[in-house]
């Protein structure tokens, strides 16, 4: 169940990018990661340094540009819908002249040369935050050291006290058969599973803001708190941070630009295409 907190927060992020002119503007947007989506998506066309000037937004001219946004579809800045046009300026239609849905890479490439992705991602609460800010590099390499110790425990416990977990006849040489180490009451090999677990569940969930600036998913990724929420040194590296208080907004440090290749650029606009209502 979403907060009402942070629901004013998407709504603030979804003005903010209005307010720099995006083509289209949407919550909910799933990204090229699977099973993830950003709470905020938008792009634009030309380069991302329109954001810069919109650095900061009042209530009243937030709650101006929110008030038609509901959540659940995408905003888009014309009445006419702006990927047709890109379309049609990149040469993809048909032969009744329509434009083309599908089109070649070389295509994609010329379209999205011209437009840059933004995705802002709300935090309404400290743990929220915690919650994704793990370090990448430093998540893998706990969990490959707990995978290697629970292997190593495995074959040094297992194999000598509950040799009854061999799956034997399993392959044509005994020595190949594999071991049912999961059904282990040992409680040394039950920790050990525990630790590696822990790990793997965190590799998995907690590193979200680094996967998503490594992969560079959108040119432009920036982070929306209230204010005193977190701390300058805590944004996490490739991302831009926009803190909300008492419903006004202001950027407080401007994204570096990711450079997000051409077919993700392409995936985040067709998802924003299709919450078009």
């Amino acid at each position: 169940m979403e907060s009402e907190l942070h629901a004013s927060l998407k709504r603030c992020a979804c003005a903010w990018l209005r307010s720099a002119d995006a083509s289209a503007v949407a919550c909910e947007v799933k990204t090229a990661i699977p099973h993830w989506r950003a709470d905020v998506g938008g792009w634009l066309q030309g380069d991302a340094e329109r954001l810069h000037a919109a650095n900061s937004l009042s209530r009243a001219r937030v709650e101006a540009l929110a008030q038609h946004n509901d959540g659940t579809s995408a905003l888009f800045a014309t009445p006419a819908d702006p990927v047709e046009a890109l379309l049609r300026e990149a040469g993809a239609v048909n032969l009744f002249d329509q434009a083309d849905h599908a089109p070649g890479a070389t295509a994609v490439r010329r379209m999205m040369e011209r437009v840059r992705t933004v995705i802002v991602e709300c935090k309404a609460t400290r743990a929220d935050f915690l919650s994704d800010r793990a370090d990448l590099d430093r998540t893998a390499a706990e969990h490959a050291r707990l995978r290697a110790r629970r292997d190593r425990v495995r074959e040094q416990l297992v194999t000598r006290w509950e040799p009854h977990l061999r799956r034997e006849g399993e392959t044509l040489f005994a020595e190949a058969d594999g071991w049912n180490f999961e059904r282990s009451r040992l409680a040394s090999v039950r920790a050990v599973d525990r630790d590696e677990r822990l790990a793997r569940e965190a590799l998995e969930r907690q590193v979200k803001f680094a996967r998503m600036a490594r992969w560079r998913i959108a040119d432009r990724l920036y982070l929306c708190c209230p204010g005193g929420l977190v701390k300058a040194h805590e944004i996490p590296a490739g991302w831009g941070w926009i803190e909300v208080s008492r419903g006004a907004l202001r950027v407080r440090r401007a994204a570096p630009d990711l450079g997000s290749p051409a077919p993700r650029r392409w995936r985040m606009v067709l998802n924003m295409r299709r919450a078009r209502p």
